[in-house]
């Protein structure tokens, strides 16, 4: 039983860290991917293993980290399909502002206080540092800082509209169309990719689903189930399930870093 319950540990780990790999990687500007998916697949793995045996783990490993993996990626994608909209609102409010205000400054002291979303807060702190340091300093602080992506996008904007001279309008009448562009290939993505992916959970869960039932419906097959073939077999169907959805949700949340 101990060797089989190394098996199991190894099989569930080496199938799941592909995943767990992928999104533990740290993000750029310093932020990091949620730990919650490895620390309940692990908790529910644990439990499972020691009421229930090795094959349970690995089942309830599979089962649970595909479904809380997914989860992580519909949530994220939701967070930057609002992110993406949120610029690409600014934008447009802060081309239109480009027509008639004197300065890129001018523009964006109108265009802040209209700003929603993660890029209000960002556009009110980008119009005080241009206020007290200027605009070139109040760019390269933000570029340089860990205010995030849409920080940087903005400090963009904002340094190269500065550094154009009277030429500034069109470069945020272009930006304006880019970030609509984004916010287009974020919605793009969540309504087919990431919205699909729950069908992943659901069919491991269903899997398990069967063998559970066939288990408590007849004592033979629980027999078997808990013996060391069916533990084995369990273990190879784990390893083969996990590795199926495996490609496909690291590939997203890869898309969604």
């Amino acid at each position: 039983m101990l060797k089989l319950g190394a098996l199991g540990a190894v099989g569930c780990a080496a199938a799941l860290w592909p995943l767990f790999n992928t999104g533990l990687r740290p993000r750029s500007r310093g932020e990091e991917s949620p730990r919650w998916p490895l620390l309940v697949t692990g908790a529910v793995a644990l439990v499972a293993g020691l009421a229930f045996g090795p094959a349970a783990a690995g089942l309830a490993g599979a089962v649970v980290g595909i479904g809380t993996w997914c989860a992580a990626c519909i949530a994220r994608s939701r967070q930057r399909v609002h992110a993406a909209e949120s610029v690409a609102q600014f934008a447009a409010i802060l081309a239109n502002q480009a027509q008639v205000s004197r300065t890129v400054v001018d523009a964006l002291e109108t265009a802040a206080p209209l700003a929603t979303g993660p890029i209000a807060q960002t556009a009110a702190k980008l119009v005080d540092e241009c206020r007290n340091v200027g605009v070139e300093a109040a760019a390269q602080q933000f570029a340089a800082g860990s205010d995030g992506p849409i920080a940087a996008w903005l400090a963009d904007v904002v340094a190269v509209a500065a550094a154009s001279g009277g030429q500034w309008a069109p470069i945020l009448g272009v930006l304006e169309g880019e970030a609509a562009e984004a916010a287009s290939t974020a919605r793009h993505f969540h309504r087919h990719v990431a919205a699909n992916l729950p069908q992943l959970g659901l069919a491991a869960a269903l899997g398990a689903a069967v063998a559970l039932g066939s288990a408590l419906v007849s004592p033979d097959a629980w027999e078997w189930l808990s013996g060391t073939q069916g533990q084995r077999v369990g273990l190879a169907a784990t390893v083969v399930a996990v590795a199926i959805s495996v490609r496909p949700l690291s590939a997203a949340w890869e898309v969604l870093r």
